[in-house]
């Protein structure tokens, strides 16, 4: 019998862990955190090298895969060829994502299939295929899907993204209530601005390339800067998501504070929200990266 208020897998023994986007950020402090803590990992990312540097630095029980997450055929392919060497995954962890900023009548129809592509049917494909295996084994398990923040935000800058994590939530909320019975868990792990990649490699929307290129490499900085997160923080919240089976776990200030707005208060959070555009944003980025000084900062390497 477990005890109350833990998780179905909080207390077994060197867990498979399937982990996508392992190459970097918020995906490598998973693959590191989770490989530390016993288990064996299974690293994934569309971009192999960068797993096999995660797999370097996480050691021997941390294993290196290519996946694509928008395709369902790779995900059949990696998982049933983690299923032939490890078992079945105790523990899925949805991570892989990308960002796309742009004003919603900016973004074409191209704009929004790529995101959802990533953000939304990759966390589909993943569920599905795997949570089936899961379901299958008839053992316990357990789910996380790394949403954000910006799922309770409705903005002026970044619709699809807020669109494509809302999306992600209510998959890991609708998820949580079939799976319950068959003991598997699912979690809905929510950061807030975090200190990785994702400005760096994000689709930006503005008015000139000259200009996309200075904004993208601003909001870099500033995000580099003044992140109330950073990856290993969000690692951590995913450890206290699957040991205590919890439903939404926000994991930071900005995070947080959008929830309760969002709870509160929907009208007051869209008026709040309505405010930034793509210009003050840029703006924002551009003095919080070259006039506001280095020293002063959230996160010191």
């Amino acid at each position: 019998m477990r005890i109350p208020f833990t998780g179905p897998v909080a207390d077994k023994h060197r867990r498979v862990v399937l982990v996508t986007g392992a190459g970097s950020g918020i995906g490598r402090a998973i693959s590191l955190r989770q490989t530390a803590a016993g288990d064996i990992v299974i690293a994934t990312d569309i971009d192999l090298a960068a797993a096999g540097r995660t797999a370097q630095l996480a050691g021997a029980n941390c294993h290196p895969y290519p996946l694509d997450v928008r395709d369902p055929e790779q995900w059949q392919q990696v998982t049933d060829e983690v299923i032939d060497r490890f078992g079945v995954p105790d523990i899925l962890v949805n991570n892989a994502g990308i960002a796309l900023g742009g004003a919603f009548l900016d973004q074409t129809a191209a704009d929004w299939e790529k995101i959802m592509s990533i953000n939304v049917y990759g966390v589909v494909h993943g569920c599905k295929i795997v949570g089936s295996k899961m379901v299958d084994s008839g053992r316990p398990g357990h789910i996380v899907v790394i949403a954000s923040g910006a799922a309770w935000t409705p903005n002026r800058v970044a619709p699809s993204y807020s669109t494509s994590k809302a999306a992600a939530l209510m998959i890991a909320e609708s998820l949580r209530t079939e799976l319950a019975p068959r003991n598997i868990g699912v979690s809905a792990v929510c950061p807030g601005v975090t200190r990785t990649q994702l400005a760096t490699n994000a689709t930006l929307i503005t008015g000139e390339a000259s200009s996309t290129e200075e904004f993208r490499a601003d909001f870099a900085q500033a995000q580099a800067r003044y992140s109330f997160a950073t990856p290993d923080m969000v690692a951590r919240a995913v450890q206290r998501a699957i040991r205590f089976n919890l439903a939404i776990v926000p994991v930071n200030f900005d995070a947080t504070l959008a929830w309760v707005l969002h709870r509160l208060s929907p009208g007051l959070m869209r008026q709040i929200c309505s405010i930034p555009t793509m210009k003050l944003a840029e703006n924002a980025a551009r003095v919080a990266a070259q006039r506001v000084p280095a020293s002063i900062a959230f996160h010191r390497d």
